[in-house]
């Protein structure tokens, strides 16, 4: 079987937000309030949404691109 492999253009500070809430939603305290961490939660889900590709492909690796313009 042939691999295709398809580049999608996403905003860097999209997955930047995702890894922080990742991160909150380890402290201990913040899983302990369950309407705080709820909310944590739905917040989690849209973003996962937002970031979805709209399929069940694997996402094979992830980077930055840094786009840049030079005066001639």
């Amino acid at each position: 079987m042939k691999n295709k492999i398809t580049k999608t253009k996403q905003n860097f500070y999209w997955h930047f937000v995702d890894v922080y809430l990742e991160m909150l939603s380890q402290i201990y305290a913040i899983r302990e309030d369950k309407v705080f961490f709820e909310k944590l939660w739905d917040l989690k889900s849209y973003l996962d949404e937002k970031l979805s590709l709209g399929n069940k492909e694997e996402i094979v690796d992830t980077y930055v691109v840094v786009l840049h313009q030079t005066e001639n």
